[in-house]
């Protein structure tokens, strides 16, 4: 999705810094990663970050990992954690099927264009479905972890249904899963 202010685009390695601080100023602390982990997730799949870039920096992020449906299950029971996320994830090297694990999608809530921001994110999330699909990648499901109110609001919006609850740093968090066609369904262009 662009605009003439904006556009949603894969990240490279100059993002991270700005997406590490638009993680840290939204996510609670107990959630931030640090720039190593983020630069291990980009040598082994650099398709699997996408930046809302504004020009005022980055604005936005949704991250997919595609994973083995074992480790899938896993992160969503919370028996993989997700610093070992770099260990599982998949490159896409070659055609084949994974799921999707929606490890974040984070918008500047202190923008004045936040919701324009947000609806040029959802947006694309479609469009990465069907590159994934045109490259050969076949999406069983894509499920994600609720930390926030306004996460699950979203998530259930955009076509996730929540499933069952997991614990997290001692707190109990909502799952969700979606397949592909459930999110193309719920997300409408406009």
């Amino acid at each position: 999705m662009e605009s003439s202010l904006y556009k949603v685009r894969k990240a490279v390695s100059s993002d991270i810094n700005g997406m590490l601080a638009l993680n840290y100023a939204i996510y609670p602390e107990e959630w931030h990663v640090d720039k190593g982990y983020v630069e291990r997730n980009m040598q082994i799949n650099d398709e699997v970050y996408n930046v809302l870039q504004a020009s005022g920096g980055i604005k936005g992020i949704f991250s997919l990992f595609p994973l083995t449906r074992d480790d899938y299950e896993s992160m969503l029971c919370g028996t993989l954690e997700e610093e070992e996320l770099p260990r599982h994830l998949l490159p896409y090297d070659a055609p084949r099927h994974v799921c999707l694990y929606l490890i974040s999608f984070i918008v500047d809530i202190h923008d004045p264009l936040r919701k324009a921001y947000a609806k040029a994110l959802i947006q694309a999330i479609p469009d990465e479905l069907r590159r994934l699909e045109s490259e050969g990648i076949i999406v069983d499901e894509i499920g994600a972890i609720a930390i926030t109110d306004d996460g699950r609001r979203v998530l259930k919006r955009i076509g996730f249904t929540a499933a069952e609850k997991v614990d997290f740093f001692g707190q109990t968090f909502q799952v969700y899963r979606a397949r592909p066609e459930d999110l193309y369904q719920a997300i409408k262009l406009g």
